[in-house]
């Protein structure tokens, strides 16, 4: 009789000290420390002739290009997941940083070989299982950053592994929030809030703990985090892991076979950018709406949403007065690959970018409960904006590479994606 196996494994990733940083434009010079170690955490799970792989890795994202090579590798195609958690304090990889250094490049070569072997791993420790699927509340954690009175999903998903004697072998865990627990002032690598919950979940449940970062384009800790410290990331990733582990705890068994992918490419649109004229006036617009909030003695986080404009401004600025996006990434193929993989009764669908709450929500009432939405998932396109939201400006809808028209049918692709690996 063929049955489910499944296998988890870890690595570390962490590169040498001095590479340039991924995720803040403020930051010049490189890494100085380690907070903690950066990680690959892979899932692999095996029914018959077929295999699905889950990885994540601690980055601010991945580019499509190098996922090709490492499923090349793999030999599994698009039963291949990998997913960055988004940190914004880990190397500046996939042109993620804005000074370009050659020793990203070597990074990323160094990557495909610690990830390919780390996928080894898993497959030698496969073993036969069961899965469960559970939910639980983690409030306090993430909140809308735009708005923090606009209501999130601030659930934490779980698929859980277990052996026919109830061993826990491994987690899947689902949770959405930008993980910007520390500020651009941090020079040292940390996977930041995903990186903190996941080791520390995996010490509660005494298992390996896969967390993938989900529809977080609107979210992150911005109202929530009491300081951009140590001891806070410590802190919220204490909470967050206790939330996984209470999901871990209370799933309940579902069917676990068979296992199943499907994947589509969806041409996108580059979002037309103003005169670098224009541009500039977005920049003094957003520096008087900064000194106005501030003078009104504003808290906090609606300072940090007024600061956050005037980054986006630079930022549409320095890319318009550049020729275009390929300023910010390089010149990218316009096309999104969404991808969906199912583990019995649970569906993963993924999106080379940030869907925000809206969507993610959208999509588990589409597909059923048992979907996670995974973002930063296979390759980056930058925010997958609303068009209401774009109107509403701010960050996001500056810094948006994508048209906002395309974040529908990204949605909807995704939607039928997830259906035909139900199939």
């Amino acid at each position: 009789m063929v049955t489910l196996r499944a296998g988890f494994a870890y690595c570390n990733i962490t590169p040498p000290l001095g590479l340039p940083l991924g995720g803040y434009g403020a930051r010049v010079g490189g890494a100085t420390g380690v907070l903690d170690p950066l990680a690959c955490r892979v899932a692999l799970f095996e029914h018959g002739r077929t295999t699905i792989t889950v990885i994540a890795l601690d980055l601010v994202h991945v580019f499509g290009e190098w996922v090709a090579r490492l499923r090349t590798r793999l030999g599994d195609g698009d039963h291949v997941l990998v997913a960055a958690t988004h940190t914004h304090s880990g190397p500046g990889a996939f042109r993620s940083a804005i000074e370009h250094d050659e020793r990203l490049d070597d990074f990323e070569a160094e990557l495909l070989v610690r990830v390919t072997n780390c996928v080894a791993d898993a497959r030698r420790r496969l073993q036969s299982v069961r899965l469960s699927f559970g939910r639980a509340a983690a409030p306090g954690i993430a909140a809308n950053r735009r708005d923090p009175s606009l209501a999130i999903d601030d659930s934490v998903c779980v698929v859980a592994a277990r052996a026919a004697s109830g061993q826990l072998v491994g987690v899947i865990a689902n949770f959405a929030c930008h993980p910007t627990v520390l500020a651009a002032a941090n020079y040292a690598y940390s996977g930041d809030l995903f990186g903190a919950a996941a080791a520390d979940a995996a010490r509660l449940l005494d298992a390996p703990v896969v967390l993938l970062n989900g529809a977080a384009g609107d979210v992150s800790t911005r109202f929530t985090r009491r300081a951009q410290s140590d001891d806070e990331l410590r802190r919220l990733g204490h909470e967050l892991a206790g939330a996984i582990a209470a999901a871990a705890h209370s799933a309940t068994n579902v069917n676990a076979e068979p296992l199943a992918a499907a994947s589509d490419r969806v041409p996108v649109r580059w979002r037309d950018l103003p005169s670098p004229e224009v541009a500039a006036a977005h920049v003094q617009s957003a520096l008087t709406d900064l000194e106005r909030v501030r003078s009104a003695g504003a808290e906090i986080g609606l300072l940090r949403v007024a600061q956050s404009r005037v980054e986006g401004a630079q930022m549409e600025l320095f890319v318009a007065s550049r020729g275009g996006w390929p300023a910010l990434f390089g010149e990218r193929p316009a096309v999104a690959e969404v991808q969906a993989l199912r583990l019995g009764d649970v569906v993963l669908v993924a999106a080379p970018g940030e869907l925000f709450a809206a969507a993610g929500r959208w999509l588990r009432e589409a597909l059923g409960e048992r979907t996670l939405v995974v973002g930063y998932a296979n390759d980056y396109f930058g925010y997958f904006i609303p068009d209401d939201e774009a109107r509403r400006g701010g960050y996001e809808a500056l810094i948006a590479m994508v048209d906002p028209a395309c974040e529908a049918t990204i949605r909807e692709r995704l939607f039928t994606v997830g259906r035909a690996a139900h199939r």
